[in-house]
């Protein structure tokens, strides 16, 4: 797989998450869903700049 396959797939999961936890935000684990599809996105985000910064 390449990366752009690796990061589709994350994403993909990463926004399946925040589409459960949103639809079950009244119950406990909803909010806690969307928290770790938020940060699962932001993640990937801070993973993509870093591979562009040039190796010193």
């Amino acid at each position: 797989m390449t990366l752009l396959h690796t990061t589709m797939i994350i994403l993909t999961v990463s926004c399946a998450l925040m589409l459960i936890g949103f639809s079950a935000r009244e119950s406990r684990w909803g909010p806690v869903l969307m928290l770790v599809g938020i940060v699962g996105v932001l993640l990937l985000i801070a993973y993509n700049i870093f591979k562009l910064l040039p190796a010193y």
